[in-house]
């Protein structure tokens, strides 16, 4: 069925889906992301019920937990799709073409798992308007909610465009740079706040911008290796352009967290002893269990099965890895008075946990009802100069 030329599922689709999930017939993993969707929809709607103070564990000293983390973490993945997007048709267009309006796809559905994520933090929904009627244009803040805005709405158009039959390369470039602007905007609203040394710097931005990369080549690979075994392609031949550009992610995040780490455990200004108290874990976790141990896994096969473990593995060090840096901001107060910890110590509360569970529920639950309806089948793709 088309919606204005798009494919939607089919109505009969749909009600087959919902009878297979009655039947007990629907998998497992769909019943698991609709049992993740509704304990997560409890979460959260305890949150807005009960209050932020009875069921976050956030402070005055910790204003940023894991529902921020996640915000982040799905927003930076929204933009990593974008970018293989973009990298797959340029480079490796046949190759990547059975994957496109796929991959176009979960980058729409997790920006919206990041709002989903970030409404949850935020408060009070209903006062949003006072941003249209008191906007501040020397803010990132500001900024970032346009870029997202600009975003939303190229990232739909060009989903729109491979589902027509009518990919545009001028859409896809305009994709492209208006993700480069979005998510170099939110690093710069964390490289901007100077009284935190732990962000503040010109390598946020370009920070972002990698470890999107690396995050949206995790779950394309997950996406093309799924396909590819459920469609029997060619491994080798399909697959080849997703390992090589996880290879590249990995490297730019070596390079900048390795650069990031070194220039701030050589700064002497307040609180910069963050990065010394932070070093163990940086090493241990941020650079080998995140990046070296991944190469190394990508070495030992690049098989279909052992690249959805390699993907899964990547996404899930770093969600943490996110997490540690939005929260370890935070760990050296930023007023040293009477009564107050000399290092500051965070938990984030089961339902915080379960609000990760919510965002990453919807997109699972969304990608697998589209996928059995047939929305994605390969056409083929007029281009458009």
């Amino acid at each position: 069925m088309k919606l204005f030329g798009v494919l939607i599922p089919e109505k009969e689709q749909l009600i087959s889906t919902v009878g297979d999930v009655i039947k007990g017939k629907a998998g497992l993993s769909l019943y698991a992301s609709i049992f993740g969707l509704v304990i997560g929809l409890y979460a959260i709607g305890s949150i807005f019920i009960r209050g932020h103070a009875h069921t976050i564990n956030t402070s005055s000293l910790v204003p940023w937990g894991l529902q921020i983390s996640t915000y982040v973490y799905f927003a930076l993945l929204s933009t990593g799709c974008t970018f293989v997007n973009f990298f797959g048709h340029v480079f490796f267009e046949k190759q990547y073409k059975p994957f496109a309006s796929r991959i176009v796809f979960v980058g729409i559905i997790t920006a919206v798992a990041a709002f989903f994520s970030l409404t949850t933090e935020m408060g009070h929904l209903e006062r949003m308007y006072y941003f249209l009627l008191s906007p501040n244009p020397k803010s990132p803040m500001f900024w970032m909610a346009i870029w997202y805005t600009c975003y939303l709405i190229i990232i739909i158009w060009e989903y729109i465009n491979i589902q027509t039959n009518r990919h545009s390369n001028r859409v896809m470039w305009a994709a492209f740079f208006i993700a480069v602007f979005t998510h170099s905007t939110l690093g710069s609203l964390l490289g901007s706040v100077s009284s935190r040394v732990y962000y503040y710097s010109a390598l946020m931005p370009i920070y972002f911008l990698f470890i999107a990369f690396l995050t949206g080549c995790s779950l394309t690979t997950i996406i093309a290796a799924m396909t590819v075994k459920q469609k029997k392609l060619d491994e080798n031949f399909h697959l080849h352009p997703f390992v090589t550009l996880l290879k590249v992610g990995l490297g730019l995040a070596l390079l900048i967290t390795f650069w990031r780490m070194m220039i701030g455990l050589s700064a002497h200004l307040e609180g910069s002893e963050v990065f010394s108290l932070t070093l163990i874990n940086s090493v241990l976790f941020g650079i080998v269990v995140v990046i070296v141990i991944p190469y190394i896994l990508l070495k030992i096969s690049q098989s279909a099965k052992w690249l959805i473990f390699v993907g899964l593995f990547i996404m899930g060090t770093q969600l943490k890895a996110r997490n540690d840096l939005v929260v370890g901001a935070f760990k050296i107060p930023v007023f040293r008075v009477y009564d107050m910890p000399e290092i500051v110590h965070y938990t984030p509360s089961i339902y915080e946990n379960l609000v990760v569970v919510a965002s990453a529920s919807l997109v699972a639950m969304l990608y697998i009802v589209f996928e059995r309806s047939g929305v994605f089948e390969a056409r083929n793709i007029k281009e458009e100069h």
